[in-house]
């Protein structure tokens, strides 16, 4: 069993981070090529390669490399934020500056006295003087794709006034101008995510009847061997294929592309919202009469022993409410009919979720059938 396979993250020394490059594929640098956060926040991240630091000259601003901006200037709370507007916008923020105070014999008091100047910028600016390496003459931010609220850092490249404007009008594209563009590099929370993530879905794996707060449902799970000898491995799968969707912790799903043996490996697992998830997992075993192998019913089906007939129960995706199916003289038909209630909501989500999730999920997502067992 995959248990008896004893990986100690400790083994792999972080020496190397993962990072997107400017396609946005995944990508490995030394570690120590890369900045330490030096006033680091907890606040919610768009993804595990997010990262939030400090406003130069303030106090209460952060920034992200995907353009996101905080501020706890008003709050009593220091870990209470407010999220400023992202995109095409202007911002105007305070800045710091803190001088020793002296008595009237010009001696120090020991206190500090503070003034406070207002800055006008925007969202890019930031990103640029935060993210970004300088080059004279080069104090112009044009945005890759042509799309001006998106300010994630290797979106922009910062150009000459005389580049911006043939940029602007038309006349040569920003790969025409050749321009060496360096993007500064902090310290992100991708690997070691990805390695909690791991070591959660290898809790699942094997006997798990003396695990706390591991469902019955992942008994017959195993890993791949892959993956147990190689725990980097996984976290570069993990990473290649993560993706977030806003409000909803990501799951890794082993089913949807699954052949049923309930294995964990690259061909057959994908990241899903945990909604979606959820909804796609089997409901757990109910029984005709006694808990016994040859009483198991069909999946989402009930026995009515009053009636002596079998009926279908399904909660659609979104509500609280179960709903009771008709009632049939045999379990066969019970489920036929669960099943198209099922099916049916199944598809209805993933049209749902069409604009939030790959399109080779939501594709495979149209091809999923419910099996009675």
């Amino acid at each position: 069993m995959c248990n008896e396979i004893k990986v100690n993250q400790n083994e792999y020394e972080v020496k190397m981070q993962y990072i997107l490059d400017e396609n946005g594929k995944l990508a490995e640098i030394p570690k120590d090529k890369c900045k330490t956060v030096e006033y680091p926040i907890k606040y919610p991240l768009i993804n595990a390669f997010e990262v939030f630091d400090r406003v130069d000259g303030t106090e209460n601003y952060w920034v992200s490399n995907y353009g996101r901006c905080v501020n706890n200037h008003r709050s009593e709370d220091d870990k209470r934020f407010y999220e400023h507007k992202q995109g095409k916008c202007h911002y105007t923020i305070y800045e710091i500056e803190r001088y020793p105070i002296k008595n009237r014999s010009g001696r120090l008091t020991g206190e500090m006295g503070m003034n406070k100047t207002k800055r006008e910028t925007s969202p890019e600016k930031l990103v640029v003087n935060k993210f970004l390496v300088k080059y004279n003459g080069r104090f112009k931010v044009w945005h890759k794709d042509g799309d001006e609220s998106n300010n994630w850092y290797k979106n922009l490249l910062t150009v000459s006034d005389n580049d911006y404007k043939r940029l602007k009008a038309g006349e040569v594209t920003w790969q025409e101008l050749n321009l060496e563009q360096e993007y500064i590099e902090y310290e992100n929370k991708a690997t070691a995510h990805a390695y909690k993530v791991y070591y959660a879905v290898l809790a699942r794996c094997g006997d798990i009847t003396n695990k706390d707060g591991i469902h019955a449902c992942y008994n017959k799970s195993v890993m791949c061997q892959e993956w147990l000898e190689d725990p980097k491995a996984f976290v570069k799968w993990y990473l290649e294929h993560y993706y977030e969707v806003d409000g909803e912790e990501m799951d890794v799903d082993k089913d949807l592309f699954g052949d049923g043996s309930g294995m964990y490996c690259p061909e057959f697992c994908c990241v899903l919202p945990k909604g979606l998830n959820t909804m796609l997992a089997n409901s757990k075993k109910h029984y005709r009469e006694g808990e016994t192998p040859d009483n198991v019913l069909p999946l989402g089906v009930r026995y009515n022993s009053k009636t002596n007939k079998y009926y279908g129960e399904i909660t659609f995706f979104g509500t609280e409410s179960t709903i009771q199916l008709s009632e049939w003289d045999t379990a066969e038909e019970a489920f036929a009919e669960y099943r198209i209630m099922k099916v049916s909501d199944i598809r209805t989500m993933a049209a749902k979720y069409k604009e939030r999730i790959p399109e080779y999920i939501y594709k495979q997502l149209l091809k999923v059938d419910v099996k009675m067992y």
